[in-house]
């Protein structure tokens, strides 16, 4: 006895640690794979073009990040799993087998018979697996929505409407999980009284009809009733394996897509501009509406020009192909005469400063916001204060309790419209731009702050390569050269006065301004 019951302890304690070796390897592995792949992800969409960004809806991309890698490495898991249970399984059928082949050969037909009823019921739970999935994409793309534009709905009382929608995404989403949860209860529930019957039936089989010793069916019966543990658990992970395979299915076609529209990148770094940039014959179409139509611009390096016109006459689409965020149909952009698609674009963008309409404000604090998370180190907070100087906002950081450590808030609620597109300017300047594209950049503010704003603009000028796109003509007075776009073509050049001269449409927009 004292023999019998120290190999049973050996024997549970040896169980017991390669269990927590296994289930470390499990912890380890779930660690790099669900890195792997979401680090991957972030690759892609890191390499995504601009376009391709364009076509791929916010709620898929986020819910593939969160959602969707969690039911793909889940749905790993049970693959694993059932892979196990499979091997254990077979292990015990084969011993059934050479103990009573006659027994072991009628229950696996009638355990075959039974598995149709479970193929029908997973292939319409991987149907409602993959419905689950859109249903995720929908549900965070109107989510992201909702915060987005919480102020405009609260303010209107559009919020209760639009929650409406959300709702409804609610509902749909959670009938799929009823239906799947039902689906799952019906094959957990009648797992074991089919496998039950059967071998029942097997049993009155082999005792009426073959004549078997009824010790050789016990002994069968006895390995059957071990392999039915692992044939239950077999089911359960393979079902469970169909209900997140979704999540396989969606993150490798959504890797496939970004990867088909990945942008190109050419060896060569991009490292200054020397005299100019210079647009040829450059047109541009979405779709079969053309935005620009033979465009040719010399842009002479830390000048000043200005794209004016009504919506929709092309000056935004025009930044976005100087900024390399587009690529032309027809003609060249060249830097010093090469071709902008000879250069990595990414290091030519490393000279890009870009402020739109809408400030980019992200929820953290000043310093970080400007400098974008540079290490605190002596160099950079001297040219972070340097550059505050600049953007006029040195006296109004000073004089917060926390300086340059104060939070900004959620796309920077906390302070006002001039203040965070001075702290938008602050960045582009910290970066190190050559050519700063400002895009209605001061339309959103009341006529003081504009004021102030333009004076940060106009002091950094012949410093920088300035493209302003405005409606508002007060803010291009100084500009070196102003275009003039109608409907994708320009109609007009020159200084202020030139065009005052030159064209009677540009008169009639300054009239207008009552300038």
């Amino acid at each position: 006895i004292p023999s019998i019951l120290s190999i049973l302890v050996v024997l549970f304690v040896l169980k017991g640690l390669l269990r927590f070796l296994q289930l470390s390897f499990q912890v380890n592995t779930r660690h790099i794979f669900m890195t792997k792949v979401r680090k991957m992800l972030m690759e892609r969409l890191v390499s995504l073009s601009y376009k391709g960004f364009l076509k791929l809806d916010a709620g898929k991309i986020h819910n593939t990040l969160t959602g969707e890698v969690s039911k793909l490495f889940q749905s790993m898991n049970n693959f694993f799993n059932a892979t196990q249970n499979a091997i254990m399984l077979s292990t015990y059928i084969l011993l059934a087998f050479l103990a009573n082949f006659q027994f072991a050969i009628l229950v696996a037909v009638g355990a075959g018979l039974s598995n149709l009823i479970y193929r029908r019921i997973y292939v319409i739970c991987k149907r409602i697996a993959l419905e689950l999935s859109k249903k995720g994409h929908n549900f965070n793309s109107y989510l992201i929505q909702c915060i987005h534009n919480f102020k405009y709905l609260k303010s209107t009382n559009y919020l209760g409407r639009f929650s409406q929608k959300i709702n409804t995404i609610i509902d749909e989403t959670e009938y799929l999980n009823k239906k799947i949860s039902i689906y799952n209860a019906i094959t957990t529930s009648v797992k074991e009284p089919l496998i039950i019957i059967v071998v029942v039936l097997v049993i009155f089989i082999q005792i009426n009809i073959t004549g078997v010793n009824i010790s050789t069916i016990l002994l069968s019966l006895l390995l059957f009733y071990r392999s039915l543990t692992f044939l239950l658990a077999l089911q359960n992970e393979w079902q469970s394996f169909i209900q997140f395979s979704s999540g396989m299915v969606t993150v490798s076609s959504i890797l496939a897509e970004m990867e088909s529209m990945k942008e190109e990148k050419a060896a060569n770094s991009f490292n200054t501009i020397h005299k100019n940039i210079c647009l040829k014959n450059l047109s541009f179409s979405y779709g079969n509406n053309l935005v620009l139509n033979n465009i040719n611009i010399n842009i002479q390096k830390n000048k000043t020009i200005a794209l004016v016109g009504e919506s929709g006459s092309g000056k935004t689409t025009l930044a976005n192909i100087i900024s390399g965020l587009i690529l032309p149909d027809e003609g060249k952009l060249e830097i010093d005469g090469i071709p902008l698609s000879t250069y990595n674009i990414e290091t030519y963008r490393n000279r890009i400063g870009y402020i739109s309409q809408e400030p980019v404000i992200f929820n953290d604090n000043i310093y970080n916001n400007i400098t974008f998370w540079a290490e605190p180190t002596k160099e950079n907070i001297e040219r972070f204060w340097h550059i505050l100087e600049l953007a006029s906002l040195k006296d109004y950081i000073e004089g917060l309790e926390n300086k340059e450590q104060t939070e900004l808030g959620d796309n920077g609620m906390l302070i006002s419209g001039g203040q965070k597109q001075r702290v938008s300017i602050a960045r582009e300047l910290y970066k190190k731009t050559e050519v700063l594209i400002l895009d209605e950049a001061t339309s959103a503010l009341d006529s003081e702050t504009e004021k102030v704003i333009q004076k940060n603009i106009e002091n950094l000028h012949g410093t920088h390569t300035i493209i302003i796109i405005a409606h508002r003509l007060s803010t291009i007075k100084n500009a070196d050269v102003i275009f003039l776009l109608e409907k994708g073509n320009i109609v007009a050049s020159g200084n202020f006065e030139e065009m005052l001269s030159i064209s009677d449409r540009f008169k009639r927009m300054v009239a207008l301004q009552e300038m």
